[in-house]
């Protein structure tokens, strides 16, 4: 229930006036997982393996939820990550 509520969150109107939603609940599940324990607990699971797919996927997200203005490190955390 609590993550439905959270894939909500994903849902934003363009700036240009067009009145187009955004829609980023597809999320994949890890995505998500890794952003619902992110907002929970600032940290991110180690047991989970970052692909590019969700990297692509949290950029997006980190962008939307403005994370990069309490944590600049964020994305090259996640790119470290899945570096090693």
């Amino acid at each position: 229930m609590r993550s439905e509520l959270y894939r909500g969150m994903f849902l934003s109107v363009t700036e240009d006036k067009s009145n187009k939603v955004t829609d980023y609940s597809e999320l994949s599940n890890k995505s998500f997982q890794i952003f619902e324990y992110w907002i929970y607990s600032n940290q991110i699971k180690d047991e989970i393996q970052i692909t590019q797919e969700i990297i692509e996927e949290l950029k997006t997200g980190i962008d939307y939820f403005q994370l990069n203005q309490t944590n600049p490190n964020l994305f090259d955390l996640l790119i470290n990550k899945f570096n090693n």
